[in-house]
Order: structure tokens, then C-alpha cells, then sequence
């Protein structure tokens, strides 16, 4: 199966970031593939011949997994990427009580697990022993992982994300606030998605802790769909890269370093799992509070620092995270669950 081409039927939706990471760029960048990323499979466009269903987390047809195995002849691998036992004070915490027994099921029935490092395969394996790492990665270069940046007389400081990142950027409140004084630099928050009242109260919080209550230069940037959200980074100069150390979060990944390499973005990252997994990584680590503000104070005044710690994470990432690279285990993998 190794020389042959592997047909794939992947699932997700078009406008999920994890679906777009996990499934459509890994099956976008294998050599010697064909197949078909679609959100059912009651649809003309799929065929009637696959060698592998893939998707991450939940299968809408886990309550039936044969019938996958039935109609498609293939074998079933499912991706995870994040731990589905969230904490109470988890904002999704009520709808995963009601998913995480389909989760789990979903990684008994697979016939391969795939996730982002060890810690979480380790957990995996208490349900699948045929659990395979295949980290994040970026195809650099390609598509929008490109190095380009937009120019600004201010030197901006940013961070990108979601919601549910609210205990995170709290972390900063202070040391933002030290900011004040300093002439030249500009707050950039981005992926502003207010869709209702609660999400927009957040949002509010996000961003008074990120700009000392608006009292700093800022900007706020809408979010962008999946295929253009890398345009967000395009107004960085230095990246803040906080995470409150907890169980769970520790099971994310380092997707957030890959990002700022793409851009060549010198990063200030909280020195917790699973970032320091990555110890080699060529940041500035915050180890305690003060960190944050010596640090960003350390890069605003140090053009040359912000671009040689640039220029060695774009460096660094490539070596290790190179999308392509990192398809060849896969797409090995693959090949050897089909021939099995």
C-alpha cells in the first residue's frame, strides 16, 4: 500500500479551525491521496469506495461505526486534539457531558488514534493501544503560512484567539498595565466574534485585560474564516503567548508558537505544559508574574532581539514542524493501517 494511492473521506466542517488543522491541511499537503473532505456522507460526492474515514473527535455516526465500515469497506481513524474532560468552570463545560461518552466511545471503535503529543496519547491508550503523535505543523510558505507583514510606526504587541481564553489573558492585566508611559507600542487583539450578548461580554473582558481598560493604543481585529486567519497576524510585532497553568490545559498544543513562526514573530510565552514540552524553542519564557513586563519591555526597546528571535522561531518551526515532514509518518502510518 506503501506505492499505491490511499483514498481518504474526511469529516468536518468547513468553518472549524480544528477541522481545517487536523484534517483538511494533513490530507491538503500527503503525497499520493485522493478523496474527499465533506460533513455528511449523504451526499452524491461521495463514492462508494474508501480506505479510511477520518475525522476529529466526534463521528456523527458513532452510534454506528459498522455502517462506515460497511458502506465504505474502510478503516476508521480518529484525531484528537484537546482533552474531553473539561473543568466546571469551562464555559463548553455542560455540552461535554453529554459528548464525552461519545468520545469515548468514538476511541474505542477507531481503528487508529492520532493526537498532537505523548501526554495526550497516554491518555488515549486507556481506550485504543494503537495511538500514533502526529504533532500541529504548517506547510510554511504555502498558502497563507507566508512570512509577509503589514508595516506600522507602532511596535504591536498582539495576541489572537478565542472566548473561551478569558483566564488567560486575565494574567496580563497587570503587567499591560506597567505598560502605560511607554510611547510607540499598540495593543492588537485579535479574532473579535461578538455573535450574541454573552460572547461579547466576554469579549469586553478579553479586551480590558488586554489594553488596560482601553487606556492603551489599541486594536481590536475581527476574526477571519479559517482559510484567511492567518491575515490576522500580519499585524504583529511581538506575540504574548499566555496559558493559566491547570490539568487540563496542559493537553493543548504548541499551535499558537507554529503560528507566530509562520510570520517570523518573536514570542513571550508562559513557560507551562504543553509549550515547555517544546524547551528548546527559541522564546522568551515567563516563569513568574514580573516576567511579562520585563520581557515585553526587554523586546520594545531591542529592535535587533525582536528580529533575530524572529528569524530563529521561523527557523526552529520549520525543522520540527514542517507540515510535509511531518505527513510522511503519516501517510506511513496510513498506509500500514490499510495493509493491515
Amino acid at each position: 500500500m506503501d506505492d499505491q494511492k490511499i483514498k481518504i473521506l474526511g469529516m468536518g466542517s468547513a468553518q472549524s479551525g480544528v477541522t481545517y488543522h487536523r484534517v483538511a491541511l494533513p490530507m491538503g499537503f500527503m503525497n499520493d491521496i485522493g478523496g474527499l473532505i465533506t460533513n455528511s456522507i449523504e451526499t452524491d460526492l461521495v463514492e462508494d469506495k474508501y480506505d479510511i474515514f477520518y475525522y476529529n473527535r466526534v463521528n456523527p455516526y458513532h452510534d454506528h461505526p459498522d455502517k462506515i465500515r460497511q458502506q465504505f469497506g474502510c478503516k476508521i481513524v480518529m484525531d484528537i486534539d484537546d482533552d474531553w474532560d473539561l473543568p466546571r468552570s469551562h464555559m463548553m463545560y455542560d455540552t461535554y457531558i453529554h459528548l464525552n461518552p461519545k468520545i469515548i466511545r468514538n476511541l474505542i471503535d477507531a481503528d487508529m488514534v492520532t493526537c498532537t503529543h505523548e501526554k495526550l496519547a497516554d491518555k488515549c491508550r486507556k481506550y485504543n493501544s494503537n495511538v500514533h503523535v502526529f504533532p500541529n505543523a504548517l506547510p510554511y510558505g504555502e498558502d497563507q503560512f507566508t512570512n509577509d507583514r503589514y508595516m506600522d510606526e507602532d511596535i504591536r504587541i498582539f495576541w489572537a484567539g478565542g472566548i473561551s481564553h478569558g483566564d488567560d489573558l486575565k494574567q496580563l492585566t497587570y503587567p499591560i498595565r506597567r505598560l502605560k508611559g511607554i510611547k510607540g507600542i499598540k495593543m492588537v487583539i485579535g479574532g473579535y466574534d461578538p455573535v450574541n450578548d454573552y460572547s461579547k461580554h466576554l469579549w469586553d473582558g478579553m479586551i480590558n485585560s488586554f489594553t488596560a481598560n482601553r487606556t492603551l493604543n489599541h486594536e481590536v481585529l475581527n476574526a477571519k474564516p479559517v482559510l484567511e486567519y492567518m491575515e490576522l497576524f500580519r499585524h504583529a510585532d511581538i506575540m504574548l503567548v499566555p496559558l493559566k497553568p491547570s490539568e487540563w490545559s496542559s493537553y493543548k498544543s504548541n499551535l499558537k508558537l507554529l503560528e507566530a513562526a509562520v510570520k517570523g514573530i518573536p514570542v513571550i510565552c508562559q513557560a507551562v505544559e504543553p509549550y515547555i514540552f517544546d524547551k528548546d524553542a527559541p522564546v522568551l519564557w515567563v516563569h513568574k508574574a514580573e516576567d511579562w513586563f520585563k520581557h515585553m519591555n526587554f523586546f520594545i526597546h531591542n529592535k535587533n532581539a525582536r528580529e533575530d528571535y524572529g528569524q530563529k522561531i521561523h527557523e526552529w518551526a520549520v525543522s520540527k514542524y514542517d507540515l510535509p515532514r511531518i505527513n510522511k509518518r503519516r501517510r506511513a502510518a496510513f498506509a500500514g493501517l490499510v495493509s493491515a
